[in-house]
């Protein structure tokens, strides 16, 4: 893979956008106009800022010259947006710089979606909303779904933060009254799940920080299981109570467990005994938020956590695939 940084896609306008109700800071967004009613938002977890969504965006732009318009951005504090969330630092209870949760974020995506339709004129109401998300993008999308409902007509998921969980207790507690070290699988010994557990905690649990300053200590109780709640699709009244169109997509648990082994204290055999298994779990739950018919699931071969980086084809072609789905439903 080319260390190069990626390169902006054809015919994309780089802006940044002051949202009204915080107007001390700017986000860092690329747009693209379409030639169809539909928009498109791509979702950033915390690791990747938006460019890596753009070698996705260029292949999704070369497999049909009839395209919805096109939003990326940086959150406060990520990526191209050097601005910090003005809602953080002051008096506050939570860690430093961590003022800001999953419902403030959700609400400043509502905005910029409102400020950017108003400059672009797309009209909201008649624009069906198709949410691309990686990581905690996704919990995001689903938020977002559930807070301003019959808005989002399609989900991409792709490798989905885990919401139901400390990132610890996916792991046994060797320490609890009841743990049986022998039912650890062979090759898994009782000081690799505590190194497991150590690891994951010092880095994933909802506590610890990041540049970010992207809060997720209510997450779970936000949105404790990946299951629930069910949401409406896109002018439900419109279309008998259907959901919106839901693509579910994992990780290759192999490469996954390869890049598992970058983390102090973990090895292969933990991550794909207890790590993989648990990830499984929850994006099968995730297929359940809309209807049957509308859900979708598969593993992205080779590509790890970071789906739109290891497989940007894989992900422009699932995109697609949901944007003629929802062109045809939209249609009059």
């Amino acid at each position: 893979m080319s260390d190069l940084p990626p390169t902006l896609p054809p015919g994309a306008e780089t802006l940044s956008i002051v949202l009204p109700h915080k107007p001390s800071a700017s986000l860092s967004c690329t747009f693209i106009k379409g030639t169809t009613n539909i928009l498109i938002v791509f979702l950033n977890g915390l690791g990747l800022p938006q460019s890596h969504w753009w070698p996705c965006i260029t292949q999704l732009l070369s497999l049909d010259p009839i395209h919805p318009s096109i939003l990326t951005y940086d959150r406060y504090g990520q990526g191209l947006t050097a601005d910090p969330d003005p809602q953080d630092g002051g008096q506050s209870p939570l860690p430093p710089g961590h003022r800001h949760d999953l419902i403030s974020v959700t609400k400043d995506l509502r905005i910029l979606i409102d400020t950017i339709s108003k400059t672009q004129q797309i009209l909201l109401s008649e624009t069906p909303l198709i949410f691309v998300a990686n990581s905690i993008g996704c919990p995001l999308a689903r938020c977002y779904s559930q807070t301003y409902p019959a808005t989002v007509a399609g989900l991409v998921l792709l490798d989905s933060y885990m919401t139901d969980t400390n990132f610890i207790d996916l792991y046994p507690d060797p320490d609890a009254p009841n743990f049986d070290q022998h039912s650890l699988l062979d090759g898994i010994t009782v000081e690799d799940i505590r190194s497991a557990r150590e690891g994951m905690g010092k880095l994933f649990h909802p506590s610890v920080t990041n540049k970010e300053g992207f809060w997720r200590g209510n997450i779970t109780f936000l949105l404790p299981h990946s299951f629930e709640p069910k949401l409406l699709g896109w002018k439900e009244e419109n279309i008998g109570g259907k959901g919106p169109y839901v693509t579910v997509v994992g990780h290759d648990w192999d490469v996954f467990a390869e890049e598992s082994l970058r983390m102090k204290g973990m090895t292969k055999a933990v991550a794909m005994a207890y790590t993989n298994p648990a990830w499984g779990l929850y994006n099968e739950g995730l297929l359940k938020i809309t209807n049957e018919e509308r859900g979708r699931r598969l593993i992205a071969s080779r590509a790890g956590h970071f789906i739109q980086q290891g497989r940007p084809d894989l992900v422009a072609e699932e995109v697609q695939k949901v944007v003629v789905s929802v062109a045809e439903e939209a249609s009059p």
